[in-house]
């Protein structure tokens, strides 16, 4: 064998090994982009089981997905914004309101703060308290909303200045799994004047 042929069939066995690893590449690389598209495109639904504490409290674990809340975890919710919007003092409705803020949906914080914030001055130019006693709640999962019934009470010191029947209707939105609330709204349904002084 010649020199010439040497060299001609060197060549032509690295120019095979460099096709071949061409083409394991470009396989690769298709494989890759393949897993990539289904990556991105994937839904898959992710569900989120808490497990609440407490002797009053819900004694199973509640679920919460993209698309889906329990009916109980949604209960617990509103029960604890309610706590912070309607149970408040000169000394604890700026922080309630703040905490309550951290939940509002982003289109509704501008509405809902501000309407807090008339609350919180008045709260404060009267040094009144307020306490809300609610009575029943109707929660519905599917449309996300909380109605909540009961009494809501004014004192001015340690006196109970005013007792009022009231409703409450709380509405949520439900992003990536994580309650917001949309609405608070109340709804005075009776309202009497109490003569009775009652200790806090």
């Amino acid at each position: 064998m010649t020199s010439y042929e040497l060299i001609s069939s060197d060549l032509a066995a690295r120019l095979g090994l460099k096709r071949l690893t061409l083409g394991l590449l470009a396989g690769s690389l298709v494989v890759n982009a393949l897993l990539a598209g289904a990556l991105l495109f994937k839904k898959e639904s992710v569900s989120t089981v808490l497990i609440p504490v407490g002797f009053n409290e819900v004694t199973h674990p509640v679920s919460v997905s993209d698309s889906h809340v329990d009916q109980d975890y949604l209960m617990l919710v509103a029960r604890d914004l309610l706590s912070l919007a309607l149970n408040v003092t000169p000394a604890n409705v700026d922080f309630n309101r703040e905490m309550l803020l951290k939940h509002v949906a982003p289109d509704s914080f501008g509405a809902i703060d501000e309407a807090l914030k008339v609350k919180a001055a008045q709260i404060k130019r009267l040094r009144a308290t307020t306490l809300f006693e609610a009575q029943s709640m109707s929660v519905n999962a599917h449309a996300l909303s909380v109605e909540a019934h009961g009494v809501k009470r004014h004192f001015i010191g340690k006196t109970e200045t005013q007792r009022q029947k009231t409703s409450i209707t709380l509405r949520f939105n439900l992003v990536a799994g994580k309650l917001q609330l949309a609405s608070l709204s109340e709804t005075d349904e009776k309202a009497t004047k109490s003569s009775a002084s009652h200790s806090l």
